[in-house]
């Protein structure tokens, strides 16, 4: 049974909004369960706040330029490709996957400690990378269908969006 999964509002910045995936009947979102999950691991403590710095220097600074992520199917994934990053905030293992929408909205969504070379071969994070992957074909068919619009920072009608899984 396909449960329903709604976008709201994570994360403000000057120059990008980042938002995130609500399962009907979760208490948290997607992005909240990836930082929940995460945070108290003291092994990659380093890189969860390095990926934070990424967060905001692209919503603060860079804004959403696709050369900030990683291609991963039809979604995208956090932290930036190595030769994007800066010595001080180089990310290691860490995938938040997301999709960006424009130069300023970017949907998050999940992730994890990738394992492997391969997604495919990496089971910690292979269900958040098809989540993403699956969200972002039905945004794609709501935009060109003219149901998902944005201007800005906001996308409109944001409570009237439903999506899928």
């Amino acid at each position: 049974m396909k449960k329903l999964v709604t976008l709201q509002l994570f994360k403000s910045f000057s120059k990008v909004n980042f938002y995130t995936f609500q399962f009907e009947d979760d208490e948290e979102s997607e992005t909240e369960k990836f930082f929940s999950k995460l945070e108290n691991k003291v092994e990659i403590e380093t890189d969860l706040n390095h990926l934070v710095v990424w967060l905001s220097l692209i919503g603060k600074k860079y804004g959403a330029k696709l050369e900030f992520f990683r291609h991963e199917a039809a979604a995208h994934a956090l932290p930036p490709p190595m030769s994007k990053m800066v010595k001080e905030v180089i990310v290691n293992g860490l995938r938040l996957y997301c999709i960006p929408i424009s130069e300023q909205i970017v949907l998050l969504a999940n992730g994890g400690i990738k394992t492997a070379q391969q997604v495919q071969n990496a089971p910690n994070v292979l269900a958040h990378f098809r989540f993403a992957n699956a969200m972002a074909k039905q945004v794609d068919q709501l935009i060109r269908e003219g149901d998902f619009k944005f201007t800005g920072k906001n996308i409109l009608h944001l409570n009237e969006i439903e999506l899928f899984y």
